[in-house]
């Protein structure tokens, strides 16, 4: 369960850390902005996620999310699954000379039923959900 404390937290960090897997379990690391706790067992956000990200969610709805405080090292990961997955924006092209092609042209907004909320740190931790 998502605290008012940490909610506060998550919803102040102003970016998240986000790994996925393909159905063969290959993971893939990537950055989302804007974290929204909209109830005490979701987050929500909304970011121009590669490819790869939104390839493995279609395979593979489980989710790692880390936010953490860049000055302490310390935060929170949530592990769940992406319930629903919405394009909110999409881009006609790019600028050729100015953005290489392949960039994200569509962006999502993810929606994810958090399972379990646990201590994120590089200091000694139990990997044991919290509250």
């Amino acid at each position: 369960m998502i605290t008012q404390e940490i909610k506060q937290f998550a919803e102040s960090a102003g970016h998240a850390f986000v790994a996925t897997s393909d159905a063969r379990g290959n993971p893939h690391l990537a950055a989302g902005r804007d974290v929204t706790v909209p109830a005490p067992n979701r987050l929500v956000f909304e970011d121009w996620f590669c490819p790869m990200t939104m390839q493995n969610l279609q395979e593979n709805p489980k989710i790692a999310v880390a936010i953490v405080d860049p000055a302490t090292g310390n935060g929170f990961q949530f592990v769940g699954r992406v319930e629903k997955t919405e394009e909110t924006a999409v881009l006609d092209g790019f600028l050729p000379g100015t953005e290489p092609p392949g960039l994200p042209q569509v962006q999502w907004r993810l929606e994810i039923w958090v399972e379990s909320v646990l201590s994120f740190t590089a200091e000694g931790h139990s990997d044991r959900p919290l509250g």
